[in-house]
């Protein structure tokens, strides 16, 4: 907990953050990829009072906010969605008149431009960065806040656990960015990793 609960505002530490914030009898939602794993590996103790929602697409990431839309509409309760920016994107169109619903659907995105996760494959070492992020990176360059208030919706940027969580606290709908760094976000896990297994001797 000393490295994810300190310091910048890292991707483990935004989903420990979620899942230690979100509210008792509130539904979780979260992308497949790098959020569902950092949940399982960071968010800290089980939420028996918090249903947690995922699915997985054909494509892994496709359909996560037509997912949390519909389980918003479909349970009327307050609704967290932690989701990668390429997840977001991919289904932006679930934002379609979502200013008209009463939905209190409150969604933080992850943002490092890409596909997260193909940095801890082998593949990101053993090809050069060019061709690593034409063919798995795929930095797509969306401002994700931009679509979100293409569609009315109020929109934040959280550097810092505190502004993340007072964003958390307001109702919804809203989209929250927090901007990350993918060969950043591998040189926290790894840190991690290694407090871990100095933790256990």
């Amino acid at each position: 907990t000393e490295v994810v609960d300190h310091g910048p505002l890292t991707e483990p530490a935004v989903a420990r953050t979620l899942v230690s914030q979100v509210p008792g009898g509130s539904v979780f939602v979260v992308s497949s990829s790098m959020p569902v794993r950092d949940v399982e590996w960071y968010g800290g103790p089980g939420r028996p009072d918090v249903e947690v929602v995922s699915n997985r697409g054909a494509n892994g990431i496709d359909g996560v906010m037509s997912t949390a839309l519909g389980r918003a509409l479909s349970s009327g309760r307050t609704e967290f969605v932690l989701v990668g920016d390429v997840a977001f994107v991919h289904d932006s169109n679930a934002l379609v008149a979502l200013t008209r619903r009463p939905l209190d659907l409150r969604v933080v995105v992850v943002d490092n431009d890409g596909g997260g996760i193909f940095s801890f494959l082998p593949q990101a070492t053993s090809l050069a960065a060019e061709r690593f992020e034409l063919l798995f990176g795929t930095p797509h360059g969306t401002d994700v806040l931009g679509v979100a208030a293409a569609h009315g919706l109020p929109t934040s940027n959280a550097t810092t656990a505190s502004e993340l969580v007072d964003q958390l606290d307001r109702p919804g709908p809203w989209v929250c960015r927090v901007p990350t760094d993918r060969s950043g976000n591998v040189d926290v896990h790894g840190v991690i990793h290694d407090a871990v297994i100095a933790a256990l001797g």
